[in-house]
């Protein structure tokens, strides 16, 4: 109540707020057309009222005549008073009571409610009574969106509200032919049809049997907007009719039966494998691009004669097969020969003479062929220090050496020993009538093993790990028969009767920039060959020489090298200054397995090429190389670091691969050769050996052990290591 007057608030909105005014003298209730109060309120709490004020206070009608003056006016401005009290004491308690909510809510003009409780909006503020309440958004074309809220009497909150458009409705039409669909990758129903779609750019993809894949971007509205979208399916299949002579040829497709010819079908595209085949005739296989939505005629494709069968046998069994010159595989065996030609036959066994012979391939014969092969010898000398040792030939005792054997002309392991020395091993393929010597040198077990012992590692003054290599006896070179041989790798017997040293890993940038310290290696297709822990590159022979004469004078050793005019020249008798290891030296500790055995390769004696076997021409080096090893890897486009792969039996990393490597020896293209002894190489020349596979190395032939090569300029491909004698000259 205000004074003579009640007001009761009869309605709100977001805006105006509705009052009733009721006189209690004589309970008169003023009516409330156009009683509106339109009310704001600021952050700082000052309020703005704008008052409308109802016909039944009294003021006069247009054209009637004023209250008498001075009461009228009186009275009429205390009512007038009277009301905007009322309304300013309403706002105030309406304040003390509610509490007011800052409400964020995205999109702007979605609707506000409260469920379960009255609210109105002033300003950016919801007013509602305290509590926990639940406000809610909602807005046509979007998901609705409520959540719960605290609300405190004098403590301002505030909520944030984000609504989410609906999707689209996509109609997809597919011509009727029935497909999966999926949006973004992500399975979303089937066509034809009518799916549901996020807003925004969207993949659609179709994916039905028989029908190439289809896909297609789609911008969708979302919002519940219906859509419509065609997509035109291609056939992924085509038409095949075949025809044959004779008629009545059973036909398959992939190996899946189809008829008769001539026959039509329908098959999926790509390459397809056509199979044509009848009673008393050879059989025809072929293989045919069909292009989806096409149709292809095949034939008339007449069926040959049937071919021959040979079917051939060997005594021994396991002999090579080669018809027409190309290799069959091995008895006892049999092949398919086309009918109406003479086939030349040619069976080959290790140790025994070629058999040959002409075969005429009747049609649908049977035929059979059976060689007798006949045995080839070899004489073969096994001699060598010391004598009356055990000998062994393919794991069989022989007698005691020297003596002097009559072996098939086939590949036989060798194999020499005498207790109190370390054994000897060697693999040999002697050639009929073509005698061969084999010199062997056993190094006594408690020498070997005394140096061995007392000093197997040493270093050099900048670090270098070398390695103890005891004396022994070995076959150099390879034999005429191995696989990839060139004709300078002469087969020899060679003994090494002096221990020596070899380094571990070849010398690095870093260590010859200890010597020389403005060399660079270069670079390779933006590849540094020049860090620090790369082998050193583009040095020369003489260049090597001299920083093995530089690092003997840190050490306190005697130079092994004096320079003359045409460059340096190995001293002779050779001194315990740091050198490159002698060809000989360099093969044995290359291919050393075990005391008395070597092996071909860096793994091993058989191919393929293992993993991590070395720095080689890998697939990584496909861009930069001519010619790569198949289905090899080792993750080096150039030179690797030293070192980082495994090394070999003795110890030694990148023997094979990497870099290839200068050694002491001028060149010399030997052939089989007598027995050696401590060989240094030719006294004079003008080019140096060099041995080892490489960064490069893509073929068997380079991947031997054997393998030899010679360069006279550096090359980024070329390095060294270091070597020298474990005991002063006898």
């Amino acid at each position: 109540a205000v004074g003579a007057a009640q007001v009761a608030v009869s309605g709100a909105s977001r805006t105006l707020l509705r009052l009733t005014v009721t006189h209690l003298a004589g309970n008169v209730t003023i009516a409330p057309a156009g009683a509106l109060a339109a009310v704001g309120e600021s952050e700082g709490g000052d309020q703005d009222l704008e008052i409308e004020v109802p016909r039944g206070l009294g003021l006069p009608a247009p054209g009637a005549s004023p209250a008498p003056e001075p009461a009228r006016t009186a009275r009429r401005a205390a009512g007038i008073g009277l009301l905007l009290a009322a309304i300013a004491v309403m706002a105030a308690l309406l304040r003390a009571q509610l509490g007011s909510v800052s409400v964020d809510v995205e999109p702007r003009d979605a609707r506000l409610s409260t469920p379960g409780t009255p609210s109105f909006v002033l300003g950016e503020r919801l007013w509602l009574l305290p509590g926990t309440r639940t406000v809610r958004a909602e807005r046509a074309g979007y998901y609705p969106a409520q959540a719960p809220l605290l609300v405190r009497r004098g403590a301002p909150g505030a909520l944030a509200l984000r609504l989410e458009r609906l999707p689209g409705k996509l109609r997809i039409d597919t011509a009727g032919i029935v497909a999966a669909v999926s949006v973004d990758g992500v399975a979303a129903g089937v066509a034809p049809g009518v799916i549901d779609v996020p807003a925004g750019e969207r993949t659609i993809s179709l994916r039905a049997p028989r029908y190439v894949d289809f896909a297609a971007q789609v911008r969708i509205e979302g919002g519940g907007v219906r859509q419509d979208f065609s997509a035109h399916l291609q056939p992924a299949w085509g038409t095949l009719t075949v025809s044959a002579v004779p008629l009545g040829a059973h036909v398959s497709i992939d190996g899946i039966g189809r008829g008769a010819a001539p026959v039509t079908v329908a098959a999926e595209s790509g390459v397809r494998r056509v199979r044509i085949e009848a009673a008393g005739w050879k059989p025809w296989e072929s293989s045919v691009v069909l292009e989806g939505g096409a149709r292809l005629a095949l034939g008339p494709v007449r069926l040959g004669e049937p071919d021959a069968h040979l079917a051939l046998r060997s005594s021994p069994a396991g002999a090579d097969v080669t018809v027409a010159g190309i290799h069959r595989g091995r008895t006892p065996l049999t092949v398919e020969l086309p009918a109406g030609i003479a086939y030349p036959i040619v069976l080959s066994l290790p140790g025994h003479a070629a058999w040959s012979q002409s075969v005429f391939a009747t049609a649908g014969k049977d035929l059979v062929a059976e060689a007798q092969l006949t045995p080839m010898w070899a004489r073969v000398t096994i001699t060598g220090e010391p004598a009356e040792a055990e000998l062994l030939v393919d794991g069989a005792a022989r007698g005691h050496t020297p003596q002097s054997l009559t072996l098939s002309a086939s590949e036989h392991r060798v194999e020499v020993r005498k207790a109190g020395y370390d054994s000897f091993a060697a693999v040999v393929t002697p050639v009929a009538e073509l005698p061969r010597t084999l010199a062997y040198h056993l190094t006594p077990s408690d020498r070997a093993r005394a140096l061995l012992e007392s000093a197997p590692l040493i270093k050099s003054h900048l670090g270098q790990a070398l390695k103890l290599v005891p004396p022994g006896t070995f076959q150099m070179g390879s034999e005429r028969r191995e696989q990839g041989r060139r004709p300078n790798e002469g087969w020899r017997s060679v003994t090494l009767t002096r221990p020596f040293y070899i380094a571990v890993q070849p010398v690095t940038n870093a260590e010859f920039r200890k010597f020389q310290a403005d060399h660079n290696s270069g670079y390779v297709e933006h590849q540094s060959l020049d860090l620090d822990d790369q082998p050193v590159t583009h040095v020369s022979w003489d260049d090597a020489a001299a920083f093995c004469n530089w690092l003997s004078q840190q050490d306190g050793l005697p130079e092994a090298y004096e320079h003359r005019d045409s460059g340096f020249v190995l001293k002779r008798p050779v001194t315990r200054g740091y050198r490159l290891p002698t060809e000989a030296e360099w093969e044995y500790a290359a291919r050393w397995a075990a005391p008395g055995q070597v092996q071909r390769f860096a793994w091993g004696d058989a191919l393929p090429v293992p993993e991590q076997a070395g720095n080689l021409a890998g697939s990584e080096a496909g861009k930069s190389l001519p010619a790569t090893l198949p289905g090899y890897r080792d993750d080096y486009p150039v030179l690797a670091p030293v070192g980082k792969f495994r090394p070999n039996p003795l110890g030694l990393h990148d023997m094979s691969g990497n870099a290839s490597q200068w050694v002491n020896d001028y060149y010399e293209s030997y052939v089989d050769a007598a027995s050696v002894t401590d060989p240094l190489g030719p006294a004079e020349g003008t080019l140096h050996a060099i041995r080892g596979a490489n960064w490069k190395t893509a073929s068997v032939t380079e991947l031997r052990l054997a393998w030899r090569d010679v360069g006279p300029a550096p090359a980024n491909t070329l390095s060294f290591r270091i070597a020298r004698y474990a005991d002063d000259p006898g």
